[in-house]
Order: C-alpha cells, then structure tokens, then sequence
C-alpha cells in the first residue's frame, strides 16, 4: 500500500500552469504508475480555504470568504477532471468533517505536551483597529531583497518569514507602518525535536538534491516553536476555552488535510489511523518548492508529536515553472491560467507540453509559442504519425500471432528497444524521476517513427509471408508497449489506442510485456489536429518616449511613459542593459498598439 498526496491549492483563484506543472501533474502521473504495477494505493488533496489570500480576495469583492472558497473549489475540481488528474479524496478544509480531525490532533498534540501557551508581538493597524494576519502586511525580504515579500513568505526567494522581519512594512489597506503589539497566542514545540528531525531528514537519502539541501539548511539554522492559532474570525476554531475569538492557523491545520483526505477516502478515521500506523505504507507528497520546509520538517515534527503515525516516506518537490522568464504567480497576475489554456488547447496537448518542460531539477521556461511547437513537431508529428501508420497497415493487413512471424535484425533491435525502455520508465518512475521516464517514452516514440521509415512494411508486404508478418507485429508491438506506458502520461490518447487494440480496461505495466497477437479490432482515426498558428493583426505606431523609470521589482526592467499621439500609455522594456535613461528620453520607437495589458512584476 502507498498513499499519495498533493499539496492543497488556496481556494482564492483558478490554478494556474505552474501549479499544475509543478505539483499536480507530477502527482497524478505517480498515482497512475502505482495503480498499474498493481499497488494498492490512497490518493488525496483538497482546497485550502482557510489562508488569508481567500480573505483578501473577499474583501476585495465584498463576498463572503466562504463565497471565494467555495466558487473555486468548483473552479478547480474542474480543472482537475478536464486534465484527467484524478483524486479518492479531494477535501474542502471549510468541511465539519476537516475541522473535527483538526480539533483532535491538536488535543492530541497538547495531551503529549507539544502544545503551550504564550505570547507574541503580531501587527495590528491602528486605522482599522485589527491584529493583521502575516499576509496583510508587505514589505522588503530580508534574505534577497525582493520589495512585495508578505509576512509569511517571500515569493521570489521562498523563504519563511514573520511580519517583523520585514524591512519597512505596511499593511496593505491603508499603507500606514503597523504597530506591533503583545498578543496571546498557542504554540507548538518544534524546537524540541531538533535532533530528532536532523536525523529523520538525514536518513531520508532517497530524497531529491533540492529537498535535502533545503531541509538541512533549515535545521541547520535552528527549529523554532511555530505559533498555531492568528487572530482572525475565517478558520477552523481553536477547541480551547479562551481562544473563541482566534483561529488555528492556516500552515497547521492544512497540513492536517492529508489525514482529513485519507478518512474520507477510507470512509472511516479509524481505518485512517490503522493505515497511517503501518509501517509498510509508504508516503508519497508532490509540491512546488516553496512548501518544503512544511512537508519535510514541520509536517514530520508534527507527526511525532502526535505519536503512532508513520512520517513521509518521499517528498518530490519540484522547480518553478515561469513564463517568459518571470515566476507564474496568482497574485502577480503572472502566466496563463488553466481556464485560458483549457479554453484553446486539447488537455492531452496541456499534459504533454508540461512533461515536456517539467521542472523536477531546475527552473524552467513556458512560452505558447515553444508549447505549439512541440505539440505540433514532437507529439503529433513523430509519435501521432508512428501510430496512425503503423495501426492503419496492420488494421488492413489482418491480425497477426507470434508463430507466423520470423523477425529481421530490424525487428529484433525493436524488441530489445522494447524490453529496455519498459524496464527504464519502470526503474525512473519507482526513483519518482518523472521528466526521465517521460523523455525515455518520448524517445520510444522517436525509435518507432525511424523504425518504420527503416522497415518499409509496405514493402515487406507486397509479399505475404512471414517477413511481412513480423513487420507488421512488431510496428504494432511499439504501438501497444506506447500506448501501455503512455496511461502514464496521456492516459485519454493512451485509452484510445489500447480500445483500437482490443483492450478496453486497462493494461497493467510490467517489464516482461506479453503480447501473443497483434491485432486491430477498430479502424485507426487521425488521434490530433495540428495547433493552427494563430494569426495576429498588428497595430504598429510610431511613439515618443516621454520618461524612464526604474522598475521597482526588476533589475533588467525599465517603465517607458510613452505620447503615442492620441493617448499616452505605459510600457515595460527589457533594453535596461543596452540604453541609460538619457540615451532614451525624446527618442521615437515602434510599438505594437493592440497588445493585451499584462502585469509584469507587479507593475
């Protein structure tokens, strides 16, 4: 048994590319692969309804925060289908079932002694006459510099922060310096598990690079007690006399999510206690990098302190997927979000652009025109054209069994290319090395289109007879061995294939692959339609350049005032390198007049 996790998505907005890139996809390629080599496995996420982005959009739209959570829990448990990422249990943190898992763990916790009281200095605008929860407050990172870090957390660095760390703050309604005041609050006794979770990280080898060197850095610099309740009226209440007018807080009690998700998956939290006792059931937890330190040493920290629960077996945790250069990021405004991709483009295209470009390693960069291409040149191109010729000559030709076959050494390169990559993607997938074992499928297709420019069938089988038998076999053997670890990947192109094949559940994944007859049940269709390149009508002006400023959130980056004869308007320019602000003022350029407006770092 395994269970499978995925870090909970903020319920503030629809997700994004990058969320999906890194944290979702990777997830649900894992899920699909152990569903295959048979291992009986839970999988769970949820909405995290509870942060303070949902209470800023809130009062932003002057809705309820229940209103925001709910309108895109549905949002995104859309996205989800649409892109065949599949779930036992998705849970809402905002459920009674979630707050009443929360209320007794933290009990749990303050029974073992893991709980105290006491108190902390917290933000509190004096305007608005409110404590301010950490995201209400921005300010410079101390760590990198970055002018927009929140209370919590930088965004550009990733860095875990509290608000009076940050260099000159202000609260975000107002723009007044807060006051920071004494408030009680409860507390969980991280820093006494030190030792302990030092020598849980070390002896997790199998670990990424990433995750070990984030993880041993944070120890390094000393655990901390974590406070676990804010003062705030939106959350999941604290089940202690005195604290009615607080809220646990959102790092903790969404972390608790995964016990909440594995009840509702088992339909009982007893047979979720049995299950998260075994230690034969190994954790699984997909995550974009800024959420290792809560999976890797608090979530682990709390686990202890709660006693008889196993802690997280891998945690993979990927790199930043950025657009164009800049991080994705909701709250910037930055990327494409999943309703604009799904509104154009087919999800198995979405799916296959991702894995193409998925950072488990490194950053790396999503561009439309990059995504087209390799949809177009790479997945449609060779592997659509391998299978389409492949299936169409052996659905004319009549199905073929293994002893009518007598394969050339073309044919037995095929197979040994067969056997290798089966036990490759196997061997990746196990070590959660998802963009190899994508990239070794990838080059089977790749083997496969040159396979059959090589084997010319349509020669072999001017001729009836053995020779062109195997030929048609083992084209269809590529195709099957594909298809079957393509379920992986593209599970809906996949499915196709396989019910072209006869097979209409799925085929479970093994490195011995068995296929005694070669045989297509149901004509061949086209599997894609090209992504036709879109067409822009440009409007280009000719434009006086009125002033130049820095930009506030970019090195690289000026703001251009520009006089475009009619209207005057705004532009951002990455020529900070080549031009000095004199060299620019009163200079005429070229600009394209009817580009959509974007938010480009904050601006």
């Amino acid at each position: 048994k395994a269970l499978v996790f995925v870090a909970l998505p903020y319920a503030n907005g629809a997700l994004h590319l990058g969320q999906i890139a890194g944290a979702y996809l990777p997830y649900d390629a894992f899920r699909r692969f152990m569903k295959l080599r048979g291992v009986d496995i839970i999988s769970a996420s949820g909405s995290d309804e509870h942060g303070t982005p949902i209470t800023l959009r809130s009062i932003r739209e002057g809705v309820p925060p229940g209103s925001i959570a709910s309108k895109y829990h549905e949002i995104n448990t859309d996205i989800f289908r649409r892109m065949n990422i599949e779930f036992d249990a998705y849970i809402e943190t905002s459920s009674q079932i979630h707050k009443k898992i929360v209320a007794e763990f933290v009990t749990r916790l303050k029974e073992n002694g893991f709980i105290y009281e006491g108190e902390m200095t917290q933000p509190f605008c004096t305007k608005e006459g409110i404590f301010l929860a950490d995201r209400y407050v921005t300010g410079k990172c101390p760590h990198c510099g970055y002018e927009l870090a929140t209370g919590d957390q930088c965004e550009n660095c990733g860095a875990t922060l509290e608000p009076s760390e940050l260099i000159d703050p202000v609260c975000i309604f107002d723009h007044t310096t807060p006051e920071f005041r004494k408030t009680k609050h409860l507390f969980f006794r991280l820093s006494t598990l030190q030792d302990e979770l030092r020598k849980y990280v070390e002896s997790n080898t199998q670990w990424r690079q990433n995750v070990i060197r984030y993880s041993s850095n944070f120890i390094r610099e000393g655990l901390k007690d974590r406070p676990i309740t804010r003062d705030l009226n939106w959350g999941v209440e604290v089940p202690f006399e005195g604290y009615e007018d607080k809220r646990i807080y959102v790092w903790f009690e969404a972390l608790i999510g995964y016990l909440t998700g594995t009840t509702m998956a088992l339909g009982s939290p007893e047979r979720a206690m049995e299950v998260w006792g075994d230690r034969n059931v190994k954790q699984y937890y997909f995550m974009g990098k800024d959420n290792i330190a809560f999976h890797s040493i608090i979530w682990p920290g709390m686990l202890i302190a709660h006693g008889d629960m196993n802690l997280p077996y891998f945690i993979a945790a990927n790199e930043y997927l950025n657009f164009k250069g800049e991080k994705f990021s909701k709250s910037r405004g930055t990327g494409v979000t999943m309703p604009e991709m799904l509104s154009s483009y087919d999800p198995e295209f979405i799916r296959f652009g991702l894995f193409y470009s998925l950072p488990e390693e490194h950053d790396s960069d999503f561009s439309i025109e990059e995504f087209q291409n390799k949809v177009n040149t790479e997945l449609i191109d060779k592997f659509g054209n391998f299978v389409n010729r492949a299936l169409v000559l052996a659905f004319k030709h009549g199905s073929v069994s293994m002893d009518q076959i007598k394969q050339n050494d073309i044919d037995v390169e095929a197979e040994k290319k067969i056997m290798e990559t089966l036990g490759d993607i196997v061997e990746k997938m196990n070590r959660v090395s998802i963009r190899d074992a994508f990239r070794s499928w990838l080059d089977l297709a790749y083997f496969g289109n040159s396979y059959i420019t090589k084997r010319k069938p349509w020669e072999a089988c001017k001729k009836e007879g053995a020779d062109c038998n195997a030929a048609i076999y083992t084209g269809v053997k590529l195709v099957f061995a594909l298809a079957v670890t393509g379920q992986i990947f593209l599970p809906e192109t996949s499915r196709k294939i396989l019910s072209w094949l006869g097979y209409q559940e799925p085929v479970m994944l093994s490195e011995d692959i068995q296929f005694p007859v070669a045989r297509v049940v149901t004509k061949p269709e086209r599997l894609f339609e090209k992504i036709a390149e879109e067409r822009i009508n440009l409007k280009l002006v000719v434009a006086r350049i009125e002033r130049v400023e820095n930009h506030p959130n970019a090195e690289k980056l000026y703001l251009l005032d520009l006089d475009l004869g009619r209207e005057k308007r705004r532009i951002i320019s990455g020529i900070k390198d080549s031009y000095s602000p004199q060299d620019l003022v009163g200079k005429k350029i070229i600009v394209v007049r009817n580009l959509r407006p974007a938010n480009i770092r904050g601006v």
